[in-house]
């Protein structure tokens, strides 16, 4: 039987087939696996890693939720949806409202790490406006607790 981090490797490079980053790269490769690769060097569970490998197939491949917990179970499909913006934006960027979990803010850190380490391709505006975009939620946690 095929380990959950082997099968959510091979799910999400079917799924994100063809589709190449900044750079020319393999999106799956350069990002997908990157982002899962430093969840693992963290400690992390399998099924963070494997939602670190899943974490982009809503946002950009028409993978929808059922078919994450038809695969996956609830735990994984849950921590997928977590982390996918909610697909608008404000003046800034896109926010992420269903951020609340240790595990979720471990996926969407390793998730900008990536894209921040792999950026060098982008002109200086494109840069300072992911910087500028680089945020979790709309309000800070302190607004949240009053």
């Amino acid at each position: 039987m095929m380990n959950l981090v082997n099968k959510a490797w091979l799910f999400a490079k079917q799924a994100h087939e063809g589709q190449l980053d900044d750079d020319g790269k393999s999106y799956f490769n350069a990002h997908c696996c990157h982002v899962a690769n430093i969840l693992r060097a963290s400690g992390c569970s399998d099924e963070v890693i494997a939602v670190g490998l899943l974490h982009d197939v809503m946002e950009d491949c028409e993978v929808y939720y059922s078919a994450l917990v038809m695969n996956f179970g609830q735990v994984v499909a849950d921590l997928v949806m977590e982390v996918t913006h909610e697909g608008t934006d404000d003046s800034v960027g896109y926010y992420f409202p269903k951020l609340h979990s240790r595990d979720g803010i471990m996926i969407k850190l390793a998730d900008r790490m990536s894209n921040l380490m792999r950026m060098d391709s982008w002109n200086i505006a494109r840069q300072e406006h992911y910087l500028k975009k680089t945020r979790f939620w709309k309000r800070s946690m302190d607004d949240k607790t009053r």
